[in-house]
């Protein structure tokens, strides 16, 4: 008995526990799509940032005569800051170098162009063209540092020609080729170089053991900012990592992360946005699936890269017609509630019109009561007489009555007919007059006195005391006469009395009194000023007791 309910308490434990970390992990998801749909909207600014950083480079040597070096320099910087931005730009400047280093008997300068340039065109798609860059370069000259950038380049081409050949027999072909250069990277590479790490996470990933992969890249990660390249590169290959475990969450999670770091750092050649809208589309939101695949897209003709604009292609027509069928759907729907609505108003029309009828019988059988009570008064002369006396002592009653039968018969008598008259206005469509119906403040100022009145009343009822307390904090002669009317406040006693209930906006004050800001303003200015501690005053004030 003792050990069934350690194992039940451990399961309840066990449970709880889940349920609590799957609510966090929720809150992390919604606060990453919520940041990341801040910085979409803030995409155009970003990318003005950008070429402004990039205007600066070049104004930074404008009308300056520059050596050969100078210019290779200045060309693989403009590279960098274009190499995830823009192909065209990018691919200007290392050609270039390229061209420059024609004449330059350098074989690890050329060979960074060289690599530099076979990498912008396999982020476009030219696989054949960068694999021709690379045939161009020769392994026995270049020097360690070289040879990686070699090795890597030549294993991301191989990486890339497999995102275009998933689900045919050649995949696994171009993966193990890309295997072959990660094992040599992992051979000459520093331990410490972004290479090494990454080149190892991949190949461990590949070779089946993704716990450790994901151990790697997770313990590396913090030590890169978000925005940089390096950073998305590494949480979108974390994102891939956990596809094979099947954590949708967390892949989920860490392509947020990686779309994230793209927008930051205006890296328009990316992947994220159109593996979140894969994953947004399996779990039917369509909208937000279109919306980023519209992003992805955006991104790739921005930039120029045609294998990411041939991906987003590939997922366009499921992700439209999913998303085209959402919207059908929905208008269905709308079509079923106008309809439900519609009929509500015919049944309401003719409940209005059935009411008006049982109205005209009313007034039909109170005319034809009234000349029976006509035929029944010359019969009730001398009862009348009798009644006088009676009917002298109820004058005042009677009076009283009258006028609030009076008052309530006008309220309602004004009431249909300002009813009635909007009704025709709208039927007319004499929208100017029915507008200015609709202006008329004199029903809105009516109630601003009952308002007034109501608060009065009722503050004073909690606080009787609340004038004599103000008093005692003014100076001498410039208190508040109490008057003839107890029950009313004044403006300024009513701003106080706002302060009072804990109400210190100066806006909401205004609101609530129907003034505007300013006069409040005068208003505490000029309390303050008659106070006797200046400093202390409105805290005083919310001392007051309700006593």
């Amino acid at each position: 008995m003792r050990f069934s309910t350690k194992l039940f308490i451990t399961v309840l434990l066990f449970f709880s526990f889940y349920e609590m970390m799957a609510s966090t992990n929720d809150k992390e998801i919604k606060l990453l799509f919520h940041t990341l749909d801040s910085l979409i909207d803030c995409q155009e600014s970003l990318i003005a940032e950008k070429k402004a950083q990039i205007k600066a480079i070049h104004d930074g040597v404008k009308g300056m005569k520059l050596s050969s070096e100078q210019e290779l320099t200045l060309n693989h910087r403009l590279y960098d800051e274009y190499m995830a931005f823009n192909f065209d730009s990018a691919h200007y400047y290392i050609k270039k170098n390229i061209e420059i280093l024609q004449s330059l008997d350098d074989a690890n300068l050329k060979a960074s162009s060289l690599i530099r340039m076979a990498h912008i065109l396999a982020v476009s798609g030219l696989f054949e063209k960068a694999n021709a860059m690379l045939d161009e370069i020769s392994l026995s000259q270049l020097n360690t540092e070289k040879k990686v950038e070699y090795y890597n380049q030549k294993a991301e081409l191989f990486l890339y020609q497999s995102e275009m050949a998933q689900h045919s027999p050649y995949f696994k072909e171009y993966i193990d080729s890309a295997q072959y250069y990660r094992q040599l990277i992992l051979q000459i590479a520093s331990k410490e170089s972004f290479e090494y790490i990454t080149n190892l996470a991949s190949y461990t990933c590949e070779r089946g053991n993704v716990d450790q992969a994901i151990r790697i890249f997770e313990e590396y990660l913090p030590s890169i900012p978000q925005g940089d390249r390096r950073y998305s590169i590494i949480t979108s290959t974390l994102a891939y990592f956990y596809s094979r475990k099947q954590q949708s969450d967390m892949q989920e999670k860490y392509l947020l992360l990686s779309a994230i770091s793209d927008l930051k750092g205006t890296i328009l050649e990316n992947n994220s946005f159109r593996e979140l809208s894969s994953i947004l589309m399996e779990r039917g939101d369509y909208s937000k699936a279109y919306s980023y695949l519209s992003q992805a897209s955006d991104d790739a003709q921005l930039y120029g890269s045609r294998l990411r604009s041939v991906q987003a292609a590939h997922l366009a027509p499921l992700i439209t017609k999913a998303y085209d069928t959402e919207r059908s759907q929905s208008q269905h729907r709308t079509n079923i509630l106008l309809l439900i609505i519609s009929l509500i108003a015919l049944l309401l029309m003719g409940s209005i019109i059935y009411t008006l009828s049982l109205m005209r019988k009313r007034r039909l059988a109170n005319e034809k009561i009234k000349r029976m009570n006509d035929e029944l008064s010359q019969h009730n002369d001398e009862i009348r007489m009798m009644n006088a006396q009676m009917k002298e002592a109820n004058r005042i009653k009677d009076e009283y009555i009258g006028r609030f039968l009076e008052l309530c018969s006008n309220l309602i008598h004004r009431g249909e007919e300002r009813l009635k008259k909007m009704n025709r206005l709208a039927r007319e469509r004499k929208l100017e007059e029915l507008y200015a119906e609709l202006k008329s403040n004199t029903s809105i100022n009516g109630g601003i006195r009952v308002f007034h009145q109501n608060f009065d009343t009722a503050f004073l009822n909690i606080y009787p005391d609340f004038v004599n307390e103000v008093n005692r904090l003014m100076t001498e002669g410039s208190g508040f006469d109490v008057g003839e009317d107890a029950n009313k406040l004044t403006t300024e006693l009513r701003v106080l009395a706002l302060i009072r209930l804990g109400i210190q906006d100066n806006q909401k004050i205004a609101d609530i009194l129907r003034s505007s800001i300013t006069t409040i303003y005068t208003y505490r200015s000029k309390l303050k000023s008659r106070a006797r501690n200046k400093d202390t005053f409105e805290d005083d004030i919310r001392r007051i007791a309700t006593y």
